[in-house]
């Protein structure tokens, strides 16, 4: 059956080779320059299924695709975008979207759409004189596999977001993939020196494969999937495939670094269209994560190198609080860990407790490294250095338990300290813990104007002052630690 398809993208050399796809299948294509174009267009004619780009100028594929389901509800939309990911896709479905398809794209998948969405106008055409029991089983059919493609597209973008470090996600693609595609032979692995070096596999080899005279050298050498039929070689074990298996390519400026090989799938049916859109756009998503957590690590790196290079400065200035940062540090993490806390508030103190002090590299050498006793005027100058340190750290917006830290380091149980002057559990956790440490340090540590208490001086001085200066529970636990029983890392 043939129908009207407006086709509607800026790009012309989209527009020709749709165009021609879709005369080529007998049917009639009408074309559009942007998204403004496509509604008038749309409104002055009849069109049974619509192809729009996303990103267009004067409308954008999201607003076209709203406002042509106002004007005309009835009519099929087919979203095209050349980098998909998997909110788009379920914020596209959501406004009403009927499938979308990925740039660059093939005869058979734009045939594929438009022979689907054929049949599917046709039940509903059906329905208009009275639904048939087969009719409404297949009608339900389509339904049920729409909700559960947002569904798992949905639930599967969560996770990957929740993942920052690519150990993490490298141990969870192959389920997600699995789960994804109803498959029972899925393998991750890292492209290197012609190998394939798998990461995480289920019901596959797990060591390295070759990538040279296999399938995976195809998908490797064109960046593009390639869907193996039964009969060929399985690259895992060398064996002839009983089933397809899918190997898609992961990808970073045109260069693959990585494949995620599918197989066996459980229900014993082929790879569809949409399943390999739904592949690819898996791992396009993945692909960015990957990408952007390694970008992240680097950056997180050399900022991390960066302020730890000023916190030196600052021990540099002073003998007396050489290396005291990395003791404070060391003390609270012995805390943290007698307390059970979770690993991303003991990361939190890893961090920002060896940045605690950073904000003394605004107090001048004659108030930070006076051997006397300080005047009023110079306490108050030494007591900005926990706002000194907030400034620093502030623009850097990924370190806000880090910032908790240098900010509240001075702050006391009952109140009374600075620069806030917040009381109890006002006070995160992880800067409770860093006073105890930091004060205990500060305690047994030579300083100009004092000579270091001892172990036990310094441990009856913070039971004294538990529950004023200090959270009880947390002297407690203090107490637990080798460093609470006296046990401290050697000094230079």
């Amino acid at each position: 059956m043939a129908c009207r398809i407006l086709i509607v993208d800026d790009d012309p050399v989209v527009r020709e080779v749709l165009e021609q796809i879709i005369a080529g299948a007998g049917h009639s294509p009408d074309v559009a320059k942007d998204g403004a174009e496509g509604l008038r267009k749309a409104t002055e004619n009849e069109y049974e299924i619509i192809f729009t780009d996303l990103k267009m100028p004067r409308m954008g594929g999201m607003d076209f695709l709203r406002e042509i389901k106002k004007a005309s509800p009835g009519v099929s939309v087919v979203m095209i975008t050349g980098f998909p990911t998997v909110e788009t896709a379920v914020a596209a479905m959501k406004e009403g979207a009927d499938d979308f398809i990925t740039k660059p794209f093939n005869i058979d998948s734009v045939l594929s759409i438009i022979n689907r969405l054929i049949g599917a106008r046709g039940l509903l055409r059906q329905a208009k004189g009275g639904l048939t029991p087969e009719s409404v089983k297949r009608l339900n059919s389509e339904l049920f596999s729409k909700v559960q493609k947002i569904n798992l597209l949905r639930t599967i973008s969560t996770e990957v977001d929740d993942l920052s470090h690519n150990s993490e996600l490298y141990e969870k693609i192959v389920g997600m993939a699995s789960r994804l595609l109803f498959a029972r032979e899925v393998s991750f692995g890292i492209v290197e020196s012609d190998r394939l070096k798998i990461k995480k596999a289920v019901g596959a080899r797990k060591d390295e494969i070759p990538v040279a005279g296999s399938i995976l050298e195809k998908v490797v050498k064109s960046g593009r999937y390639y869907l193996a039929a039964p009969g060929e070689v399985n690259p895992h074990d060398g064996n002839l495939l009983r089933s397809q298996m899918l190997s898609l390519p992961f990808a970073i400026n045109g260069e693959v670094f990585a494949l995620l090989n599918v197989g066996d799938k459980a229900d014993g049916t082929s790879f569809s269209d949409d399943e390999i859109g739904l592949g690819l756009t898996f791992v396009r998503k993945l692909a960015l994560r990957i990408e952007n957590n390694a970008l992240y690590d680097v950056f997180y790196s050399s900022m991390v190198s960066a302020l730890k290079s000023l916190v030196n400065s600052i021990e540099a200035r002073d003998s007396y609080t050489k290396q005291h940062s990395e003791r404070v540090t060391e003390y609270a993490l012995q805390i943290a860990r007698a307390m059970d806390l979770p690993e991303d508030e003991k990361n939190a103190i890893g961090f920002g407790g060896y940045l605690h002090d950073i904000g003394k590299i605004g107090v001048r050498d004659t108030v930070l490294l006076k051997e006397g006793v300080l005047t009023s005027e110079e306490v108050e100058e030494i007591k900005l250095h926990p706002v000194i340190g907030d400034n620093i750290i502030s623009p850097l917006k990924f370190f806000p338990r880090e910032k908790d830290l240098i900010r509240h380091h001075h702050e006391r149980f009952d109140g009374g300290g600075y620069p806030d002057g917040i009381a109890g559990e006002q006070i995160p956790v992880i800067v409770r813990i860093l006073s105890v440490a930091d004060t205990y340090d500060a305690m047994t540590s030579v300083r100009p104007y004092r000579s270091a208490k001892s172990h036990q001086a310094a441990v009856k001085e913070l039971v004294r002052c538990s529950n004023k200066q200090f959270d009880g529970q947390v002297v407690s636990a203090f107490m637990q630690t080798p460093a609470g029983k006296g046990i401290r890392p050697e000094r230079p």
